[in-house]
């Protein structure tokens, strides 16, 4: 079955319930496809409860109590109304394989010859701040006709002004190819270090108009994250969260515009982000939307029940508390914006910590028809966004396509 360009299987971006295809929802070229990166989970994982049989996370428990019927009546529908496009990407060659935990990187999310780019920039802070290029922003299109060195990449905002997708050429041990969507923009870089460089860019005192949507995926810090052996631990490990209070949310965002930030289930960061970091980004909640992880055939990918672990991620977005209600919002083209609502995306996990491309299902509830978006901790690059993060070209390696 072809999947559409956006990802969305069934449903439309503005309904409550949406089934996305987490590969078909990145941004690629038309003249390439992209491998399978992950074998999909065709059976429900088995989680070991916690000895006492008690939750770790009171809160979490009493927090599930409220959503477990919304979501077990959103996932009858999945069975009873989308049925005809069940199973999801469910090849061949992957239909014996299982995952045994999507938390843990299995050798599925690495190919053979991907480089590390998180390794390679261990040594590059102190060489960046003496000898870094002092452009905000680069043109890849002189570039593109040579190999470049990640040294010249890091650290700078680089973007593809063309229409079409671009092979960029970048020397780390060797050469490496990346894939680079048309209308897109890239800064590489840890968050902390790279901050001012961002600030300097879009920041309030720039005169770049504002963005529509800012995305945030921030590797917050729980139990999984400091037991983890994949190389995704460095991330997390080398990330203090309460660096985010530096970033100006609102002094970056047009007016009616939003911010996402994808959530765990930890009530100690959900208590931090909602009574800390909105309030001092000058944001208010205005919606969540929620992450099932479903099994291939549609099944959430372990126990719903489950003491310790719950199968769904949350999305919070957020408005300007200035611009949160209707009387607020005083650009005319805002008045043909969709009202946020609590939604549910149904989809199946890809690679570690990978989420559904939102573009296909935000751009509706945005202030502007053209919109301009953010997203911060990316690892992959979108169509026509700025993309920000220590790992944002992951994904755009050559290799992942055939």
């Amino acid at each position: 079955m072809q999947q559409p360009s956006d990802g969305i299987i069934h449903g439309h971006p503005t309904d409550e319930v949406v089934l996305i295809d987490i590969v078909s929802s990145l941004s690629s070229p038309s003249f390439l496809q992209r491998k399978p990166s992950k074998a999909p989970l065709t059976v429900p994982l088995v989680i070991p409860e916690p000895q006492s049989g008690e939750p770790f996370d009171p809160a979490l428990a009493e927090r599930h109590t409220k959503r477990r019927e919304w979501i077990k009546s959103n996932l009858a529908r999945l069975q009873n109304e989308f049925s005809q496009h069940l199973p999801l990407r469910l090849s061949e060659q992957l239909q014996n394989t299982l995952i045994n935990d999507p938390g843990v990187q299995s050798a599925d999310d690495v190919y053979n010859g991907e480089p590390d780019l998180l390794a390679f920039q261990e040594n590059l802070g102190a060489a960046w701040v003496s000898y870094h290029d002092t452009d905000i922003q680069v043109d890849l299109v002189p570039a593109s006709l040579q190999a470049i060195s990640l040294v010249d990449i890091y650290g700078s905002i680089h973007y593809n002004p063309l229409s079409d997708w671009m092979t960029l050429k970048v020397t780390i041990d060797k050469e490496y190819e990346y894939m680079i969507p048309p209308k897109s923009s890239f800064l590489l870089g840890p968050f902390t270090s790279t901050l001012p460089v961002f600030k300097s860019a879009f920041g309030k005192s720039t005169n770049t108009p504002g963005f529509d949507f800012i995305l945030l995926d921030p590797p917050w810090n729980n139990r999984s994250a400091k037991r983890a052996t994949h190389r995704d631990s460095y991330k997390t490990s080398t990330f203090n969260v309460y660096d985010l209070f530096k970033l100006n949310v609102t002094g970056s965002l047009c007016d009616g515009g939003i911010v996402g930030i994808w959530m765990t289930n930890s009530t100690k960061w959900r208590t931090f982000l909602l009574e800390k970091l909105l309030p001092a980004w000058k944001v208010e909640l205005v919606a969540e939307w929620t992450w099932v992880k479903t099994t291939v055939h549609g099944e959430p990918i372990f126990d719903l029940e489950h003491p310790a672990r719950k199968p769904y991620e949350t999305l919070i977005l957020a408005r300007p508390i200035s611009t949160t209600r209707p009387s607020g919002l005083s650009s005319s083209s805002n008045n043909n914006r969709q009202n946020l609502q609590d939604k549910v995306i149904f989809a199946t996990p890809d690679i570690h910590s990978r989420k559904p491309c939102l573009k296909g299902i935000i751009k509706p509830y945005l202030p502007n028809s053209d919109p301009r978006c953010c997203e911060i901790f990316a690892r992959n690059l979108t169509e026509g966004w700025f993309s920000w993060g220590n790992e944002v070209l992951r994904s755009n390696w050559r290799g992942f396509w055939t």
